[in-house]
């Protein structure tokens, strides 16, 4: 008896424990963090910020990072990123158009001085400039609506979806990088905007979410749309769509009036009935598929099969002088909800879009 109460009080030890302390990634440029990211072999981690740069940060000590020229000089230049499944090129969207690069261009390195050190929130940076193909070019002034507004990869690595800004989608060969098909998926002049959009894990279709809370899910084969399925309650504006491993849950994230006011809905992709978890404006599954994230005042891990609650994280403490300028209530705490997350391939890290900054935790005591 005495042996077994020795046992469990070890294991409600080992279970109590705290995670260890945060690697935090600051800069002055990203007061909002929009995209987190792992590479498919977790040697990179993706950072897009709303209002600043757009870097790759190494993750063996986040001192150095990648990031593009046209960020170095201080003009935020994308609007979309992702890596290919293989993790050898990455894509960006931006106002130079789609653009592909080679994940191991090791890049320019830039002097760092005031006030890019802040601003990077590095030691060392690296500017890439030049593009491995170019999608599709910027359009002439005359043709703003044709912008691209987003770029994804299929998950079998054969074909490229851009989403532009007058509601068409066009499909790129991954191959050998053309345009195979254009669709017409909504029409600016209706005043629909398309806000998010995914590729189903066996690459056959896509769903794409728009302002007033539709789900569109089209077909890739057929190329056409094969279902509209509204939003319970009345929520508008899908701001991001994430699909799990098995394609079997699709999470979108609706926009509140406020971060604190934004929903996470779970959808059963097999009869499309939806669980809702308010509070939550930020999602990542598991590369294994056995782990949801959500993110909002706290980190709630969840299995998705059964929504049952496996953790919940604390979120990390955050100071009016870590995102404001320092004065005499710098240390005070800040309220704030999680903006971005993303979990390592190993399922092992979990990196936390912050105000001003990038929690990097491990989840494994």
């Amino acid at each position: 008896m005495k042996l077994l109460c020795s046992l469990l009080a070890v294991t409600l030890s080992v279970s109590a424990q705290t995670i260890s302390s945060p690697v935090v990634i600051k800069g002055e440029g990203c007061p909002l963090v929009a995209f987190l990211q792992f590479s498919p072999d977790g040697s990179e981690l993706a950072r897009a910020c709303a209002f600043g740069p757009f870097q790759l940060f190494a993750t063996t000590t986040y001192d150095k990072s990648l990031t593009f020229r046209s960020e170095v000089d201080y003009t935020p230049a994308l609007n979309s990123f992702a890596f290919s499944p293989d993790g050898k090129t990455m894509a960006t969207a931006g106002y130079k158009g789609a653009l592909i690069w080679k994940t191991d261009d090791p890049g320019k390195p830039v002097q760092l001085g005031k006030p890019l050190k802040p601003f990077f929130g590095v030691d060392e940076v690296y500017a890439l400039d030049k593009p491995l193909h170019v999608l599709e070019p910027p359009p002439p002034s005359s043709d703003e609506f044709a912008k691209v507004l987003s770029v994804d990869y299929s998950p079998d690595g054969k074909f490229i979806l851009t989403k532009h800004h007058n509601g068409h989608v066009k499909i790129w060969n991954a191959s050998t990088w053309t345009l195979q098909s254009e669709l017409t998926v909504g029409v600016k002049g209706n005043s629909i905007l398309f806000t998010a959009l995914a590729i189903a894990p066996d690459s056959k279709s896509f769903v794409i979410g728009d302002e007033n809370g539709l789900l569109h899910i089209w077909n890739l084969d057929s190329k056409s749309e094969t279902r509209t399925v509204p939003s319970p309650g009345g929520m508008v504006h899908i701001t991001h769509l994430t699909f799990s491993p098995d394609g079997k849950i699709l999470v979108a994230i609706h926009q509140g009036k406020t971060f604190f006011d934004a929903v996470a809905m779970l959808w059963n992709t097999a009869d499309w009935t939806a669980h809702s978890m308010p509070g939550y404006g930020a999602a990542a599954f598991s590369p294994d598929g056995q782990m949801l994230a959500l993110g909002g005042r706290d980190i709630k891990l969840l299995d998705p099969a059964s929504r049952q609650e496996l953790r919940t994280i604390k979120a990390p403490t955050i100071t009016r002088g870590e995102v404001l300028r320092p004065g005499p209530d710098a240390d005070r705490e800040l309220p704030y909800s999680i903006s971005a997350l993303a979990l390592s391939p190993d399922g092992a890290t979990v990196a936390i879009g912050c105000p001003g900054s990038v929690r990097v935790l491990n989840l494994k005591p």
